[in-house]
């Protein structure tokens, strides 16, 4: 014969045991996902801003190599892309990157499309011997000379920059803001990187003087290295 058993006694969920796991999930899940996509942005802009930097000490180390000028020049192949390459005609162009191709980066490509050039600020850290006045730029890209032409950062055989200045990196989005900055200080070609202390809905974020000690922080910027 067959023998058939019946469970008695069966525990199992109710429903309203079930609707109440549920509920704790969405919350979990509602107070989850802005903290990782703020995450997520800062991570994507930090990112970006951190290989422009590797990029221009690169740069600089080919001119030295090469013996030639080597440049970083700002949306010259479209819209929040860099190129970078050697520049024999001195015009700010890249014409080549060691025996190949000059090398383009595009933002929007490789870091995410919210990932673009510029700032929701409007002043920046000043020079040290300045501290702690600000700089105004405005929401700025940019602020490299020459005016006119391409914007680009160039780098001379002996390890110093033709010019000064700063280029802006953030997450586009109304939520975020995320700014960083890479500043070119001095001629002798330091390069430093600052983050911005605000955010898209906070563009007056509380200012601390500190211009000595590491990490200087000022004008509501805090220099990261």
């Amino acid at each position: 014969m067959m023998r058939t058993d019946t469970i008695k006694d069966g525990k199992g969920f109710s429903m309203v045991e079930l609707l109440v796991v549920m509920v704790t999930i969405g919350i979990i899940a509602l107070i989850g996902v802005p903290t990782y996509s703020n995450f997520t942005a800062k991570n994507s802009v930090r990112s970006a801003v951190n290989d422009l930097l590797q990029n221009s000490r690169l740069a600089s180390t080919m001119a030295i190599k090469e013996n030639q000028n080597y440049v970083i020049a700002f949306e010259l192949a479209g819209p929040d892309t860099y190129s970078i390459g050697f520049d024999a005609n001195n015009d700010g162009i890249p014409e080549g990157y060691d025996a190949g191709p000059v090398r383009v980066i595009n933002l929007r490509g490789t870091y995410g499309p919210n990932v673009v050039f510029g700032t929701f600020t409007g002043n920046g850290p000043d020079e040290p011997i300045s501290c702690p006045a600000c700089i105004g730029i405005g929401g700025a890209t940019y602020a490299f000379p020459p005016t006119a032409g391409p914007v680009f950062m160039q780098f001379l055989p002996d390890g110093s920059t033709a010019n000064t200045g700063s280029v802006f990196i953030m997450h586009n989005t109304p939520n975020t803001g995320f700014t960083y900055m890479l500043r070119v200080s001095y001629l002798a070609g330091k390069v430093d990187m600052w983050k911005w202390d605000g955010e898209a809905g906070n563009a007056a974020p509380t200012v601390i003087n500190n211009c000595t000690v590491s990490p200087r922080q000022h004008c509501g910027w805090t220099e990261i290295r």
